[in-house]
Parts: C-alpha cells; sequence; structure tokens
C-alpha cells in the first residue's frame, strides 16, 4: 500500500516552483488506464474551443461540430448552422457571441423556420411511413427510395427537350416572341456592364441559352425520378390546362424502350 501524499496546488495554481501543474497529475496512480486517457483527450478538445471563441462564429460552429459529430447528417446540419450564424453576424456587426447564442437558441425553439433544419429536410426515413402514400417533390426524393413509386405530369411541359412544340414555364404566352423575360434582362445587364469589344446583346439568344439549361435539369430531375423505384415504377402524363401537352420525349423514348422490351 502506498502512502505518497500529493501537496494540494496553490488557490493560483501553481506549486512552489511556480510553474502551473496539471490538475491530472493529482489523480491516484491507481486511476484506470483507460479513464485518464479519456480524461487527457477530453483537455485536448476542451483546449481547442477555448481557443476557438476568438474565429468568426461560422468557424466557430464547424470547428466544434466536427469533434462532436460523426454523422454526416449531423455534421451538414451543423454546416447549415454555421451559413445561418454567419449571415446574422454580417447582418448584425455589433453582435457578439452572447446576442449569436441567443439566435442559435431561437433556431433551437423552433420559433423560426430555416430550410434545412426539419425532419423533412433533413431526417425523413421512407421505412417509418410504410404502407402508407408519401406525396412529395422530385427534388425531395434524392437520396430516398420506395418500392413503387409514381411519377406524375411527365409531358413536354413540366420536361421539355428542346422541341418545337414544346412549351416553357418561364415564357409566358402574352410576352412577345416567346421571350424569357428575366434571362434576357440579365444579358442586356451583363452587355452593359462588358467592357469586351464584342461583347453586344443580341435579342432572344438568352432565352435559347435558358431553354438548353431547364431542359438539362429537367432530364436530371426526371432520372431522379426514375431510379427511386425499388420494385415497381408508374409514369404518367396529362395534357395540361390548355389540353394541348403531351408526353415529353424522354418519357416517349422510356415508353418506346418498354415496348421492345415487351415485343408489343
Amino acid at each position: 500500500m502506498k502512502g505518497t501524499l500529493t501537496p494540494s496546488p496553490s488557490p493560483k495554481g501553481r506549486g512552489e516552483s511556480g510553474v502551473r501543474e496539471s490538475w491530472l497529475a493529482t489523480l491516484r496512480e491507481s486511476e484506470a488506464d483507460d479513464v485518464l486517457q479519456e480524461l487527457l483527450d477530453f483537455r485536448v478538445h476542451v483546449k481547442r474551443w477555448l481557443e476557438a471563441v476568438t474565429l468568426p462564429i461560422d468557424q466557430l460552429v464547424l470547428t466544434l461540430a466536427q469533434d462532436v459529430f460523426t454523422n454526416p447528417a449531423d455534421l451538414a446540419l451543423a454546416h447549415k448552422l454555421a451559413l445561418v450564424l454567419g449571415q446574422a453576424a454580417d447582418d448584425h456587426a455589433d453582435w457578439r457571441l452572447p446576442e449569436l447564442t441567443s439566435e442559435l437558441a431561437v433556431i433551437a425553439r423552433n420559433e423560426r423556420r430555416f430550410i434545412g433544419f426539419s425532419s423533412d429536410d433533413s431526417g425523413f426515413n421512407p421505412e417509418r411511413h410504410r404502407g402508407a402514400v408519401v406525396v412529395t417533390t422530385m427534388h425531395k426524393a434524392k437520396g430516398l427510395e420506395w418500392d413503387r413509386v409514381h411519377l406524375m405530369s411527365v409531358n413536354n411541359y413540366d420536361f421539355p427537350s428542346l422541341q418545337p412544340y414544346d412549351r416553357y414555364i418561364s415564357e409566358k404566352w402574352f410576352v412577345r416572341d416567346g421571350l424569357n423575360l428575366e434571362a434576357e434582362a440579365l444579358a442586356q445587364l451583363t452587355a452593359a456592364l462588358s467592357t469586351g469589344e464584342y461583347d453586344w446583346y443580341a435579342e432572344g439568344q438568352a432565352t435559347l441559352a435558358a431553354r438548353a439549361d431547364y431542359v438539362r435539369e429537367r432530364l436530371r430531375l426526371f432520372y431522379v425520378g426514375l431510379t427511386r423505384a425499388k420494385r415497381e415504377l408508374v409514369v404518367t402524363w396529362n395534357t395540361g390546362r390548355q389540353g394541348d401537352a403531351q408526353p415529353s420525349l424522354a418519357m416517349q423514348a422510356l415508353m418506346g424502350w418498354w415496348e421492345e422490351e415487351q415485343n408489343y
């Protein structure tokens, strides 16, 4: 039995030599090694957290998150939270850590809705809704799967393919020549601010470019919808409000492939 006595540290936390002592040195020698290692690791983390207090709030949140969380979903949520608090700090230059902490409490109490912080945005699990019909958008369905999936309104309005008979949601019927006013306005501003000798504005080109971008995005979205089904897939289309819509080109190709596979 050992009878070694360890002197208590002075009120200022320094020994007789004037060197600050580690409180871990006062632990009994019989303390379990794994417990002692946990305490040593914890001290490293706490030291890093205290030093991180001087960082901008978004960097502080990310620093804490990488030590606290291991789940990718939790890390993604922490990243969104860092962006929100970083924006709050930019909007309120006089805010310091206490004010930003209060803003965090508001988010935690769900007193203000932020995109990406609800269970529908980050924690939806189809297995919890077995036997029920889940209605969602194709954008939110990315990364999820169901036994049976129904895709609706796959016509040449919701999923155009640069065909002459296609119509586009950004082009209003009452606008001259079917121009996309938003795309044309941005192109005019770009040309006005450009210093290039040959950067001029040509009416209609921005509309055509916007069509191509939209078609690419919708085709990728259609693929996302198709690949959500594990067993059964049902794809339908409608004629739209004007009664003149028809199956999208992608759906026509899919129907043609299916007919060949089934030897229709």
